[in-house]
């Protein structure tokens, strides 16, 4: 019986050294640095006219009706639009990045 306590004693310290092991691996901050870094700089990629189609799809989904649209470089577009559910119109200034994924829009009502 003393033995398999024994084995059992010796069992449990792999067990929290491997566990240490682990969680210097996983909580590295080496490794947090770098996938910080590697999100800016996929955020630094700025999109192109060919977004507007995305930027087109997003605006009608949520039910508004687009008025003119302009390519402003950099990613940016000018959008003037009607949203017939609060009945007003306005203008947003939308960014895009390199995957045309939306990254931002500043809207402004017309007055």
């Amino acid at each position: 019986m003393e033995k398999t306590k024994k084995k059992w004693y010796q069992i449990w310290w792999v067990w929290l050294i491997l566990l240490f092991i682990l969680g210097k691996i996983v909580g590295d901050p080496k490794k947090s640095n770098t996938s910080k870094s590697s999100s800016s700089s996929s955020s630094s990629c700025i999109g192109y006219q060919g977004c507007i189609t995305n930027v087109r799809s997003n605006f009608e989904s949520s039910g508004k009706q687009i008025l003119g649209e302009e390519y402003l470089g950099d990613g940016k577009f000018g959008i003037s639009f009607l949203d017939p559910r609060r009945g007003l119109s306005a203008n947003a200034k939308v960014t895009t990045d390199c995957n045309c994924n939306v990254l931002n829009v500043d809207v402004s009502v017309m007055r």
